[in-house]
């Protein structure tokens, strides 16, 4: 005898499997990103990356704790939303994070993301690693350490800091943020380090072991890397490492800059035939993303 169908089976089903992407023009396209995905977001740093990962979580913030402020779509399906934001940044400090917020968002998006959204801040670790010349680095904000509660100094000389150790406490605090929805900015950074002394491996291995952290977890993860898009498509390493992707094209056109994304695949979860390409607008309420083609496989 098959087992009863339940009520609450089928909200699961039908309601947290997926979130939307909250973003204008491009909800209601795709069926959203399936819970426990880590999504790549990649492009170069003037494709609107940036811009897409800040609309959409203060849109989803606004979708799950003011969703009047949002379309209806997208508040019917608030529930699979994460209560709150977990921001971590390598190489920008919290006040730069907030700052290019500001930039980007109206003050409604603006502080509905900000009321629901932790800053854990790498930065001057991450910075302390690098040959960094010391007039430079002394001139650099000294109180942008991760959050972290008063303590009584340690008895003996703390051990020598590592990208590697560093790797594990962003894994740490990555963990503590396993009921929210999670941004790495940026796999640029960990990149770069890998000039500085941090191997190859482990920055594949860190993803890695994220994929299969936020499978188990049932939320969703960006990680933004700043390089453009057909490279990023090219790198056997990284393509196809991560559960989705998110690609952001520019243009330039005469006195503007065109710029375009395309949503790959999610283990075939939002797979079509032909891939649609969305235009990229970027307005004083943030991004918004309008259909314009479909092409086939082999030309995107």
């Amino acid at each position: 005898m098959a087992p009863e169908s339940t009520p609450e089976a089928k909200s699961i089903s039908s309601g947290v499997s997926y979130i939307p992407f909250g973003i204008p023009g491009l909800d209601g396209q795709v069926r959203g990103i399936p819970t426990g995905s880590t999504v790549l977001l990649a492009g170069a740093s003037d494709a609107g990356g940036d811009a897409f990962t800040y609309t959409s979580l203060a849109t989803l913030m606004l979708a799950k704790h003011r969703p009047e402020m949002v379309p209806n779509g997208i508040a019917r399906r608030s529930e699979a939303i994460p209560e709150s934001v977990t921001y971590i940044t390598l190489s920008h400090d919290r006040e730069h994070v907030y700052s290019e917020l500001d930039a980007v968002l109206d003050g409604y998006q603006f502080e509905a993301l900000t009321e629901h959204m932790t800053v854990a801040d790498f930065s001057q670790r991450f910075m302390e690693l690098l040959p960094v010349p010391e007039p430079l680095f002394d001139a650099r904000r000294s109180d942008t350490e991760i959050e972290q509660p008063d303590a009584e100094p340690p008895e003996q000389e703390p051990a020598e800091e590592t990208f590697e150790k560093l790797l594990s406490d962003i894994s740490d605090r990555v963990s503590d943020a396993a009921e929210t929805l999670i941004v790495i900015d940026s796999l640029t950074d960990l990149e770069r380090a890998t000039e500085f002394g941090l191997p190859q491996n482990h920055e594949i291995a860190f993803l890695m072991g994220l994929r299969e952290a936020v499978v188990n977890w049932g939320n969703v993860a960006f990680v933004k890397l700043d390089r453009p898009a057909g490279d990023v498509r090219s790198d056997e390493l990284i393509h196809g490492l991560l559960h989705g992707s998110v690609y952001f094209y520019s243009n330039d056109k005469g006195f503007e800059t065109y710029r375009t994304m395309r949503v790959g695949s999610f283990g075939g979860a939002l797979d079509t035939e032909r891939q649609t390409v969305f235009e990229s607008l970027i307005g004083p309420t943030g991004f918004r993303a309008k259909a314009t083609k479909k092409i086939g496989p082999s030309n995107w």
